[in-house]
């Protein structure tokens, strides 16, 4: 082996280690924009239940005039978007692990070994985590808009309830 293979053995390790890095970096944050979402749903649920719960007198029913009512229809319409744009960003969805276990698997057997030597098996982890990462990256902006999305259908319905509620519509 020689040196310059060992030096770029040991760039490719530390790139490798610095791709390690961010892919958990983009895993975790994931996880988050997830909980997010899924604190915003029962948040969602509480408050509904709040609205519409309790004596005739202290709910919300339907109003008497037809601006109230397609106000209310809007506030509605707004929470069950909002209640399916967060449901959509908490269901799974194809989260890319790099490592693919089927080549490493060959690595060691005897057959078709591609990865004869150590650095073609890095380059080979480091395009993997390249590769996923950005798949990766791609799904979360993707969910991180449906959350954001979510947030403002959320509080523009509870508005308009709240409104409709303590704002002397009459129902």
């Amino acid at each position: 082996m020689s040196s310059e293979e060992s030096e770029k053995s040991k760039t490719l390790r530390i790139a490798l280690d610095e791709l390690r890095r961010v892919h958990e970096h983009v895993s975790k944050a994931y996880d988050q924009l997830r909980t997010k979402a899924l604190a915003m749903i029962a948040g969602e649920v509480a408050i509904i239940t709040f609205l519409f719960s309790g004596d005739k007198d202290t709910r919300i029913g339907m109003p008497e005039d037809i601006a109230s009512r397609l106000f209310l229809f809007a506030g509605l319409l707004a929470l069950a978007a909002a209640f399916c744009l967060l449901i959509r960003s908490i269901a799974s969805d194809g989260w890319y692990i790099p490592g693919d276990m089927d080549e490493i698997e060959q690595i060691d057997n005897g057959k078709d070994n591609r990865y004869d030597t150590s650095e073609k098996f890095l380059l080979f982890l480091k395009k993997d985590y390249l590769e996923s990462t950005r798949d990766c990256i791609k799904i979360l902006n993707r969910k991180g808009k449906w959350v954001n999305w979510g947030l403002y259908l959320l509080l523009g319905g509870i508005i308009i309830l709240v409104v409709i509620k303590y704002g002397g519509i009459h129902t």
